[in-house]
């Protein structure tokens, strides 16, 4: 390597180190939609302050909420219905359902808190369910 060629390096490296890095993974505010009728009524309190939880760590960052915080199945009815929904398991039976989309403000719409065997997703899978639950996502106002 020649000299001039090695400075130009030099240089190079030297201006790397000088850059100012920034991470736009939360820039701005997230705005929380919820579905219209969302209603948290009939769940017990662990879920309500489960729900609160999610909502904070969604507001304030991209994490996972916990090792179940997945997208739904692009071939199954509802990730057909919503592109980008996801779900978070609450407590073993009770999930919410949501979509994050947008950039400054970011939106994070909630779908709802659904119990498994409601959407036809317990153990036993009713696809039946599943589409009516689908056309039922898709139906949503915020």
């Amino acid at each position: 390597m020649r000299l001039r060629e090695f400075n130009q390096l030099e240089q190079l490296l030297e201006s790397f180190n000088d850059i100012t890095w920034v991470i736009y993974e939360a820039q701005g505010d997230t705005v929380v939609r919820t579905a219209k009728g969302f209603n948290l009524s009939d769940y017990d309190a662990l879920v309500i302050e489960k729900f609160k939880d999610f909502v904070e760590v969604k507001r304030n960052t991209l994490d996972s909420y916990g090792a179940k915080d997945k997208p739904m199945v692009s071939k199954a009815p509802l990730g057909r219905a919503i592109p980008g929904l996801m779900h978070a398991h609450l407590t073993q039976d009770a999930s919410v359902f949501y979509k994050i989309h947008g950039r400054d403000p970011r939106y994070l719409d909630i779908y709802g808190v659904f119990r498994h065997k409601d959407l036809g997703l317990g153990n036993t899978p009713n696809v039946k369910k599943q589409q009516q639950a689908a056309k039922r996502f898709a139906k949503v106002d915020f």
